[in-house]
């Protein structure tokens, strides 16, 4: 029997502990114990959720808690006795210390690794326009996503999928990571392969001021920053009579520019004018306001032929 721990907080650490839960189950492991991001610290990250179901249905010992790295936490991994520790979905890099509570430690990263390694994989991924991506099993370090690989699963990345389409296929494609390679977990008896550093590339981390749209930006990009940064982020951005207006979705439009920022068409469609063509906006809202289609937003707030965004 294989005694594991798992720490996550993202909704794919979600759908990958259920499916480790279930594998153990079938091969008569056990999901020792498994932490979680406590309720306050929750809430300064996106795509967080609470593993309360799936400690109902499993019987695990389940933690809040905000910072993993605590000397309480260790001894708690400490004294589980682990053999394999998984991370999927935390927010942050753990230290040696946590590392060293198992004699095996496996993440996921969503990405076909040593590429995008770091931050936000998939959200750059969009944000540069790449038709595919995947995601990687691997051998965690104290590095920055830079262990052994273990094994790894391409998708295509459509140029109608959002970061949410995209974060459905990765975990679609960790949970058949986590089933091919169960065997090889059981037995303790994992293969690996180094990765090259020569083909590595690091991501920076994003944060959500980075969202502010350049419509100065010709009309792809802008369409890619829209879909790269929308649920469950916290949107892609412009301003509107010196209010924050957050753009959820859009579509490219075949209507001639003028200066960038410059709505075009108004009333039953909002058609802004990029760089070099026109974005249709399709569902927006003012910050902390009602989400609207363009028509609503048009009716509620006047926004008119001739206006413009701006950058503040």
């Amino acid at each position: 029997m294989v005694r594991i721990g798992f720490i996550g907080c993202h909704e794919i650490s979600w759908f990958c502990l259920k499916k480790i839960c279930e594998l153990s189950s079938e091969y008569g492991d056990e999901v020792a114990i498994v932490f979680n991001l406590d309720e306050t610290e929750s809430k300064k990250h996106s795509a967080v959720i609470n593993f309360d179901n799936l400690k109902n249905e499993f019987k695990f010992d389940l933690h809040y808690v905000k910072n993993i790295a605590e000397s309480k936490n260790i001894k708690l991994l400490s004294e589980s006795k682990l053999d394999v520790l998984f991370i999927i979905g935390w927010h942050r890099i753990v230290p040696k210390e946590v590392l060293d509570t198992a004699s095996i430690k496996i993440g996921i990263h969503s990405s076909l690794l040593p590429k995008d390694r770091g931050s936000s994989p998939i959200n750059w991924n969009i944000i540069r326009g790449e038709t595919k991506g995947g995601v990687t099993l691997f051998h965690l370090t104290t590095a920055v996503d830079s262990g052994p690989t273990i094994d790894s699963i391409p998708y295509s990345i459509d140029a109608q999928d959002t970061v949410q389409t995209v974060y459905f296929k990765a975990s679609s494609a960790s949970l058949l990571l986590l089933q091919n390679n169960w065997e090889q977990i059981h037995q303790q008896n994992i293969k690996s392969k180094i990765q090259n550093e020569k083909e590595a590339t690091i991501n920076e981390r994003r944060k959500p001021s980075d969202g502010l749209i350049d419509w100065n930006n010709n009309t792809k990009k802008c369409y890619d920053w829209i879909r790269a940064l929308t649920h469950p982020y916290p949107g892609a951005f412009t301003y509107f009579k010196n209010k924050k207006l957050i753009i959820w979705s859009s579509q490219i439009s075949s209507l001639k520019p003028l200066s960038p920022g410059k709505i075009i068409k108004s009333g039953e469609k909002i058609i802004v004018s990029t760089k070099d063509g026109c974005l249709e906006l399709l569902k927006l809202q003012y910050e902390n306001e009602p989400l609207c289609n363009a028509k609503l937003f048009c009716d509620v707030y006047g926004l008119k032929n001739g206006d413009k965004f701006s950058s503040k």
